[in-house]
Order: C-alpha cells, then structure tokens, then sequence
C-alpha cells in the first residue's frame, strides 16, 4: 500500500520529466551532426542531437506507457511492417555472397543499419504518443516556433557575416563547432547543420510546412500578433529567406512543388469562378485556357529562378547549357551543373536493384556491392576515383527512393510507400475537420509529403528526425485531438 502511493505521488514528477525531454527534443531539432552524440555512435555525420533525447525517452518513458496499457494510433501498424522487413533484409544479407570491400566489417554496416532503423522508428512512435492532448500538440508547436527563431537568426547572421567579410570570425567558427561536426560554408547558411542541403531539408520537411500550414489556415499556437502578422507568419517570411541563401538546388526545387501544388488548387478555384461568374458554358475549355496560361506562368517563374541561380550560384552558371552531341548528354549536364555525382550514385542504386529486385541486399550493405555497379562514366569523376581510392568508409546512394529499392527491393519499397499513403489519408482527413488546429497538422502533412518527394532524391538516412517527427504529429493529431476540441483562433 505504502508502494502503491508512493508511486502516485511520483507519478506528476515523472510525466513532468519525460514531457521537459520531449520539449529539449523538439527544441533541438535543428541540429543534425551533435559533436557529442557523433562521439557515441562513431559518425562524424548523422548524428542529431534530438537522437539523445528520443533514446532517453525510449528508456525512462516508453516501457512504462506500455506497462501502463498505453496504446498507439492504427498508423503505427504499416509502419511496422516496414521496420520489421528492413530489419529482415539485414539478416537475409548475411545469406548471400557479400563482396569485399577494403576489408570493411559486415557486422558493424549490420548494426549501423539496424541502429538507424531503430532510431527512425523512436522518432515515430514517440512522436505518435507524447503529445497526446491538443493543449501539448500546441505546446510543441510552440517549441516548433521557437526552435525555428533560433535556427533562423543564427543562420541569418552566418549569411551577412559571410557576404560583408567573405569570412566568419573565429568567434562564429567555434560557436559552429559546439553544435556540428562540420564547418561552415562560405556564402551559404548552414544553420546548426552538417552541411546547407540539410538545413534545407529541416526547413522544408518541418519548419516551413508547418508556417505555411498555419499561415493557410490564419492559425497560431501563440496569442500574441505583431500588428496583423502572427509569429508564424513572420517565421514563414524569414524561414524562405533562409531556404533560399542555402542555395540548396534540392530544397529550392521541393519547395517550390509546394507552391505548384497551390497553384494548381488556385487554378481550379478560378476557373470555377470564370465559370460562375461569366455563367460560361464550356467549363472544358474554360478549364484549358486557364491551364495553359498558368503552365505558361509556371515556365515563366521557373526560367526566370534558374536566371537568378545562374548569376548567383557559380555551380548553376552552364543551367542553359545542354548539349545531345556528347556522350551521355543527360550525365554530362549533371556533370556541369555540379551534381553528377549524385546522379551516378542514384543510378548505381537502381543498377542494384535491377539484380536484387525483391528483397534487396539488405539495410546498409549497398556500398558493398557500388565498384560492381557503378556506370562506366562514373569513372571520369574525380569524386568518384577520391571516395573509392582514398576513403576507407562505404559508399551510399544518398537517395532514399533508390536506396529503398536496393537494399529492400520491391518488397520493402512498397511497404514503405503503403505508409507513406495512408499518412496522407490522415492528413487529408485532418485538413476536412473544423478546429484549425486539426487543420493546419492536416495541411502540414500534405505539404510535407509533396516535399518528401524531392528532398529524398539528396537524402538517405533513416536516422534524421524531419520526416518521422512530422508523420509522427500528424498522426499524434488523428489519434488525440478530438472532433470536439474545436480552436477557433490558436
């Protein structure tokens, strides 16, 4: 009895505490490559700093919720699935023939597969689970926004400092090296990340598709305004900024699928209103002529950004310049625009896929197989002859669609899709309800998952938090903000 309530009165403490970790998570997510969590995997890249907190949740609150009865949302279930294969694909890896390379350990790629899938998967699930009430899904938008200042003034001040010195200070560099593994870059902000494509990709899988999201649905989770603006809409306008002085060809391009996407949802409203308003009767060819004009507004804006990259960014100064006479053409445009490399890698990927296209050769041994199936032009990049000659570390495909299709095959990448789906499922029911807070989550995941397409031709990782953690809010939202908990003003 005595046990009984002494376990009551610890009871608030505890949830308090995990709930304060769950907080520094989200806090800390725009930091990629934590010099200390590096340290404790052996990585001097995929390390996040949010991995800390995650693990110490998975240890002092996840047994304890399952003891508890605790249950999780019906998303978890295809997720699982594809967990659970790609660890299968691991084991079936060791049944094949594995080539040698440079004398690398199997065992240790194995584990390192298996400790990225785990860390994905807590990402997942906790964020499925923590904030379990709207009142704590608010509050970690919050923490969302305030995260995102942070990230946002930092990297504002690396740009100036870089353009108006064309250096950093030493000051800057050491403060760098507290949050990353890597320095930083010139003329390109970085934020707290390894390197500026993945402040990109924070940006464009959290931060801003959450302030779009909200700036869509005129919702905060803040009281206060400046003058008309909420403090998403100033994050929104800031956070574009800073996508674009990454220069990061990958992010800009997903983020401006999004603007395509609303585009297309404009195109369609106006066109029911030419009709409505004009009473027109041939609502087809209403429909074409809107079309074509906004696909020739669309081509418009995009040769006009792919100008001003051109005169910006050094790697996109031959963007006009294509030429089918030379071998390979498509390779050697990739070539001239600075990302040839990616592409070979890309390719290599689905080389691998085409010889093991129903399972894959398992979770983190593709860079086994790469010198097999690297394309013969391949060997005319210097990068290439530098990462096969002179590193001892695997190679990777650095595209996580390919990357799926070689290493789980068909199986795994269609379980990986089936997740993907019914995330959207759920986002667009979110989008349906009433409250604005359900709405814009709703919102957030559509946006997301229009980005995730491009942002995952440069990434690979399973352990970075940027999707998991917004898949995860948006299903924490399905299961626990109720029809009833309407919000009319955030």
């Amino acid at each position: 009895m005595m046990i009984s309530q002494k376990l009551q009165k610890l009871e608030p403490i505890w949830q308090k505490s995990v709930w304060i970790l769950w907080l520094c998570l989200v806090a800390v997510l725009p930091i990629t490559s934590f010099p200390l969590f590096a340290k404790v995997l052996h990585t001097s890249s995929v390390a996040p700093a949010s991995g800390i907190f995650v693990l110490l949740l998975a240890i002092l609150w996840l047994p304890v919720y399952l003891l508890k009865n605790g249950r999780f949302p019906f998303q978890l279930k295809p997720a699982l699935f594809f967990f659970i294969f790609a660890l299968i694909t691991i084991a079936l890896g060791f049944l094949r023939y594995i080539p040698d390379y440079k004398n690398a350990s199997m065992i240790n790629a194995a584990l390192e597969g298996v400790a990225t899938l785990g860390l994905g998967a807590l990402f997942y699930v906790v964020t499925t689970a923590m904030p379990n009430s709207s009142e704590k899904i608010k509050q970690t938008l919050k923490f969302v926004n305030w995260g995102g200042l942070v990230l946002i003034i930092w990297s504002l001040a690396q740009i100036t400092i870089s353009f108006i010195y064309n250096d950093f200070t030493d000051g800057m560099r050491a403060f760098q090296h507290l949050f990353s593994t890597t320095v930083l870059f010139d003329r390109r902000a970085t934020g707290f990340a390894s390197e500026p494509s993945w402040l990109a990709h924070q940006l464009n899988l959290v931060y801003l598709m959450y302030w779009m999201a909200a700036a869509k649905n005129k919702f905060s989770a803040h009281n206060f305004r400046i003058w008309k603006f909420t403090f998403e809409n100033l994050l929104l306008a800031a956070g574009f900024v800073v996508l674009f002085v990454t220069f990061s060809r990958g992010g800009l391009v997903a983020f401006m699928l999004v603007f395509a996407f609303l585009f297309l949802l404009a195109n369609i409203r106006f066109a029911k209103w030419v009709v409505k308003k004009w009473n027109a009767r041939n609502t087809v060819l209403v429909g074409i002529i809107t079309g074509v004009a906004m696909f020739m507004l669309y081509v418009g804006i995009l040769i006009g950004g792919l100008f001003v990259l051109s005169k910006l960014d050094p790697r996109m100064e031959k963007v006009f310049q294509f030429s089918s006479t030379v071998e390979n053409p498509l390779l050697k445009y990739a070539d001239n625009l600075q990302f040839g490399e990616r592409v070979i890698y890309w390719q290599t990927g689905w080389n691998i896929f085409n010889d093991y296209p129903v399972a894959g050769v398992g979770i983190g041994f593709s860079g086994y197989y790469f010198t097999q199936y690297l394309p013969d032009y391949a060997w005319q990049l210097p990068e290439v002859h530098k990462l096969t000659g002179w590193t001892s570390g695997l190679l990777n495909i650095k595209n996580l669609w390919t990357r799926l299709m070689a290493e789980t095959g068909i199986i795994g990448f269609s379980l990986f899709v089936v997740f993907l789906v019914v995330i959207a499922f759920t986002a667009k029911d979110l989008s349906n309800r009433k409250d604005q807070l359900s709405k814009t989550i709703g919102w957030m995941g559509i946006f997301m998952l229009i980005t995730f397409i491009l942002e995952e031709f440069s990434v690979d990782s399973f352990a970075l938090p940027y999707y998991w953690f917004t898949l995860g809010l948006v299903t924490a939202a399905s299961r626990w903000i109720k029809p009833t908990d309407l919000d009319s003003h955030g």
